[in-house]
């Protein structure tokens, strides 16, 4: 007898906890950083580190792709089918973890692309980029994702 916890239905009911609170929480980020920033920049650290609004009409990096709110609905079902198809079922709470957060991620800048046709960014790091929550969800799932491929090739894959 298997002694694995199983999914039921598409997610456990608490993974869509998590996302809608990481989708509250990116969304809660963006209103204070609207009122805080209204007019002005925030240094955190120096000026490599700081706060400021910024309105980002295309994808990571400000990289221009033609026919994007398309192309992201796609990459979301894509994202999602594959966990369903081929991720889920290993019960990898790392692996579900990154999931959930690139989900999170994901919805939250989707659906401000499509509604308000632009994507709001604050945390800028100088001669870097300028991100927000859900951009740090979805380099979270990035990270925790190699770190996983890496140990399954060395054989030391963690459950």
């Amino acid at each position: 007898m298997n002694n694995k916890k199983s999914y039921t239905g598409i997610f456990r009911f608490y993974d869509l906890y998590i996302i809608i609170i990481l989708i509250f929480f990116d969304y809660l980020s963006k209103i204070y950083a609207f009122k805080l920033l209204a007019s002005k920049k925030i240094d955190l650290l120096s000026d490599f580190i700081y706060l400021e609004l910024h309105k980002n009409k295309w994808i990571a990096f400000s990289i221009e792709i033609p026919f994007l709110k398309f192309i992201t609905f796609i990459i979301i079902f894509v994202l999602v089918y594959y966990y369903l198809k081929y991720e889920k079922s290993k019960n990898n709470k790392y692996l579900n973890l990154s999931y959930i957060l690139i989900i999170s991620g994901a919805l939250w800048n989707a659906w401000e692309r499509f509604f308000l046709w632009e994507v709001t960014d604050f945390i800028w790091i100088r001669f870097f980029s300028v991100f927000n929550l859900a951009d740090i969800y979805i380099s979270i799932w990035i990270i925790i994702y190699l770190i996983i491929i890496v140990l399954k090739k060395d054989n030391k894959c963690v459950k």
